[in-house]
């Protein structure tokens, strides 16, 4: 049982909790009422429904929940609620079904859920191969036809949405696996960040792994493709540093960055701009970065949370939104320029 690995075991539950700042105008917030809240995702149909992912007791014991969130001029509101019995991690869109999502349970299974259906008809289907928790989840957004999911088994699987059973196992990863993705330039191309401190990068028409980046000396917690280039990856670790990746040159990361006091949980690519992305951490911040200013690429700060920071997206819809989620139970939606500018 890898529970020593579980984000914040190790942190004083005695220690003094950040006071919650006072938020600008213009902030949209939600709170999962006593739920930490563990990933964040903007629908890629409907541009004012977001995904939340939630857990009692910051995932280590009890209940979960997928919010289906809807912003409005008064705020975020609750426009779909499923219960669950064990944690949720992680969600993710079906890019074929506007009102179809997934989620990642701590119980090893992933649920299929029907937003045009009441909760008592839901869930559609329940994917159940993992045998521990499942932390990665992703549709592909390039085929349209399957997601990949990997879990605290160390194992990846790709699934056909309308099948029970997995099309394919990997198993190559030697720890657990946070983070499952699909490259958005390719329909066979996925990539997965694990605890062994490796990313690696597979293709769906062979066995094995295509590469492995050593992505750093500790655990690789996140990673994302960029947008537009796709030789670029940017990965986050226990170790605090963001880093960028040039995979036809993997000696050493193309730039390490520093911005983050504690592990980084997630970065995420913009869809809007080659050069940004954004980071979140434990030391409860998220960061927006530009890579076109080579002297100073830091260009944001935001300081909203209370705890740890583990989701942040962008807007598929409007190039100046990004929506955050902490361990503090709060969801927040902003424009991106009322963060603190740096520089």
């Amino acid at each position: 049982e890898k529970m020593e690995t579980r984000p914040g075991l190790a942190r004083n539950p005695a220690a003094p909790l950040k006071l919650a700042p006072v938020l600008p105008p213009g902030f949209l917030a939600f709170n999962a009422n006593k739920l930490a809240c563990y990933s964040v995702e903007f629908s890629p149909f409907t541009p004012n429904l977001l995904a939340v992912c939630a857990s009692q007791h910051y995932g280590i014991i009890g209940n979960g929940a997928q919010f289906v969130l809807e912003q409005t001029t008064q705020g975020l509101g609750v426009v779909s609620l499923f219960e669950t019995q064990d944690g949720l991690f992680e969600s993710t869109w079906s890019e074929s079904n506007e009102s179809h999502l997934f989620s990642a349970s701590g119980d090893g299974t992933i649920k299929l859920w029907d937003l045009s259906l009441p909760a008592s008809q839901n869930p559609l289907r329940s994917y159940e191969e993992h045998t521990h928790e499942v932390y990665g989840l992703d549709y592909n957004l390039v085929s349209k036809d399957c997601f990949v999911s990997g879990a605290w088994d160390d194992t990846i699987k790709v699934w056909n949405p309308e099948m029970n059973a997995s099309i394919r196992t990997y198993h190559e990863h030697k720890y657990c696996i946070y983070s499952t993705l699909w490259s958005p330039h390719s329909a066979t191309t996925f990539g997965s960040a694990s605890g062994d401190f490796t990313i690696k990068i597979w293709d769906t028409r062979q066995d094995m792994s295509a590469t492995t980046i050593m992505g750093s000396a500790f655990e690789v917690l996140s990673f994302d493709w960029s947008k537009y280039k796709e030789w670029e990856i940017i990965s986050g670790d226990v170790e605090k540093s963001v880093n960028v990746w040039d995979i036809r040159n993997l000696k050493a990361p193309a730039l390490v960055l520093r911005g983050h006091d504690s592990a980084v949980r997630r970065v995420k690519c913009s869809p809007w701009d080659e050069n940004v992305f954004s980071s979140v951490s434990y030391d409860m911040t998220m960061s927006l970065w530009d890579l076109a200013d080579e002297n100073d690429p830091l260009i944001m700060k935001m300081d909203h949370h209370t705890e740890f920071v583990l989701g942040v997206d962008f807007s598929n819809f409007d190039q100046t939104l990004l929506a955050t989620c902490s361990w503090d139970g709060n969801v927040f939606v902003f424009q991106r320029d009322l963060g603190i500018k740096l520089g």
